[in-house]
């Protein structure tokens, strides 16, 4: 509330301050802003290749074999974000982030921790891609 009780949060933030769950606001509002039935969930994994950069020709075979052997193979995709020696991303249901599952993120976690050229692996919980804090 501001200086003269007006509230102004969203209208999510003024449901849940007075008492209601996500399911008594309105669906479509649920859907807007990513909420109840329709949380996003996702994940974060981040690497450091040991060959040094990993945009060098070896560095883009192994990022080509963690999609098609890894992310692809779950129904994964994800978005790149990396300077030249480690990699950090978002991973996400290829088809609707709604489907990410626990059972992905562990495979993913087993082959990025299986592979010899990679070093500082780490895999985050499923996190809420729209809502969540990212370390």
């Amino acid at each position: 509330m501001n200086a003269r009780g007006v509230c102004t949060g969203s209208v999510l933030d003024i449901a849940w301050n007075i008492g209601y769950s996500a399911r008594a606001v309105k669906r479509r509002l649920r859907k807007k802003y990513h909420v109840g039935e329709f949380t996003e969930l996702g994940f974060m994994m981040s690497f450091r290749y040991r060959g040094g950069d990993v945009y060098s020709k070896e560095g883009m075979l192994m990022l080509g074999e963690l999609d098609s052997e890894c992310l692809c193979k779950q129904g994964l995709c994800c978005t790149l974000l990396g300077q030249e020696s480690g990699l950090c991303t978002f991973v996400a249901h290829d088809a609707h982030a709604l489907k990410t599952t626990e059972q992905q993120l562990i495979a993913v976690r087993e082959w990025l921790q299986a592979r010899k050229d990679l070093q500082e692996v780490r895999v985050s919980e499923l996190l809420d891609l729209w809502h969540g804090t990212y370390e």
